[in-house]
């Protein structure tokens, strides 16, 4: 059995496990064209929604994703993984990558970091057939809810936001009716429906100059408003537009300058908050089958990025999104007590702004977010067991399957 059909079967096999009691039916074999999504990517209703860290079947855990005694993690020591680990990681990133290089994707970047030193890599071109290179910048998509998480866990532990209390007393606003409370926004249990849809894209399309607000977004939210604390989540990117306005009213601050001041102050210029800041060359091009028209300005264009936003509209190449996962679920962006609280389950499998992932490092759980986008796919995943952070960028919106055999790839190579 070759390597790809072997991490196929084991994705499958754990996705068979998580499907169990789940509609729709699970995949049964390696078929790269497939664009259903194994345990901890993002399903893909349709290439143009942002819509999920990770798909239903991997919303298990009910156990912390990362242990107080973990923390903090020593800081990256910087330098480069031992030889025969990077090469063992080449070579699993080049085999499976292989088969997708095809119609599938354009191709892929990707970056490890732990305390012992940091592998990256980039194989295929962008869009525009431009070789990608590992410092290559893409919208990270629904990974961005991990810092706008940080940000609100952040401003709770400087006392000057409650978790518990209704959202209502930081932000007016009509989807806010149910009086949900900060942690129901940030763990997807508010009731407030999503702003994303089909009909979204649509007009996010027509202008890729334009800028949007939230206000703009947010007016798409025309579902029903539900009960907020049911024991399920219902995965609304209006949840997270609504923290970046609760964000903007108490700082005093932009978005962008609020996420700068605190969360992002050491990451550096390879991580920018679109479309305040803009990102620096190299960018990769957007895959275009999605009718996604690159500006040269943004990823992948000023529009998309807008309209995303708090939810969806950061940008960063692969080293420093991997480094970002390294520290904050290390302990080190936010306190020790605010990291667990992100990876504790609100709901199975969800925290705030976190996925609590079972199954994919053996016994232990691993956390992370994955995104979905128009042009691109992207994935985090930290095992705070072994201190090791992977990301994955992708230069097309079918890569979520591609992207968990390559995380599951890199954690089994550095755990052996």
């Amino acid at each position: 059995m070759s390597r790809l059909a072997g991490r196929w079967v084991a994705a499958v096999s754990l996705a068979a496990v998580l499907l169990a009691g789940c509609t729709g039916p699970a995949a049964s074999g390696p078929d790269v064209n497939s664009t259903s999504s194994a345990p901890f990517s993002e399903p893909t209703p349709a290439p143009t929604v942002v819509s999920s860290v990770a798909s239903s079947v991997a919303f298990t855990a009910t156990e912390q994703g990362v242990r107080i005694e973990a923390l903090p993690f020593p800081e990256p020591a910087g330098g480069e993984l031992p030889a025969a680990q990077q090469a063992a990681l080449q070579a699993g990133l080049e085999e499976l990558t292989e088969p997708f290089l095809t119609g599938v994707i354009d191709g892929v970047t990707v970056a490890v970091v732990t305390p012992n030193g940091s592998w990256t890599s980039a194989i295929g071109t962008d869009e525009d057939e431009v070789p990608l290179v590992p410092s290559a910048i893409a919208d990270i998509a629904s990974i961005t809810k991990t810092v706008t998480a940080a940000e609100v866990v952040s401003l709770a532990q400087a006392g000057v936001i409650d978790l518990e209390a209704p959202a209502t007393i930081y932000l007016e606003h009509p989807l806010l009716d149910r009086d949900p409370t900060i942690r129901q926004l940030l763990s997807h249990t508010s009731g407030v429906p999503d702003s994303f849809s089909d009909r979204f894209f649509t007009a996010v399309g027509a202008d890729p100059a334009r800028t949007w607000t939230p206000a703009d977004t947010l007016a798409y939210a025309t579902g029903p408003i539900t009960e907020p604390g049911r024991p399920v989540m219902e995965y609304s990117n209006s949840n997270y537009l609504l923290l970046g306005l609760i964000i903007e009213k108490i700082t005093g601050l932009s978005y962008a300058k609020a996420l700068r001041r605190d969360v992002l102050a050491d990451l550096g210029s390879r991580m920018v908050v679109q479309t305040e800041e803009h990102p620096s060359p190299p960018l990769a091009a957007p895959d275009n089958s999605d009718s996604v028209f690159p500006d040269g300005q943004f990823v992948p264009n000023r529009a998309v990025a807008s309209a995303t936003g708090a939810a969806g509209g950061i940008a960063a190449d692969a080293p420093t999104l991997a480094t970002w996962g390294y520290r904050l679920y290390g302990g080190l962006i936010v306190d020790p007590e605010g990291t667990v609280d992100l990876a504790t389950p609100v709901v199975p499998g969800y925290g705030l702004g976190t996925a609590i992932i079972s199954g994919l490092a053996g016994p232990d759980l691993v956390v992370g977010h994955g995104g979905l986008i128009p042009g691109y796919s992207t994935l985090l995943i930290v095992d705070p067991t072994r201190q090791v952070s992977v990301a994955i960028l992708t230069v097309g919106s079918r890569g979520p399957v591609l992207n968990d055999l390559l995380a599951t790839e890199f954690l089994t190579t550095l755990s052996t």
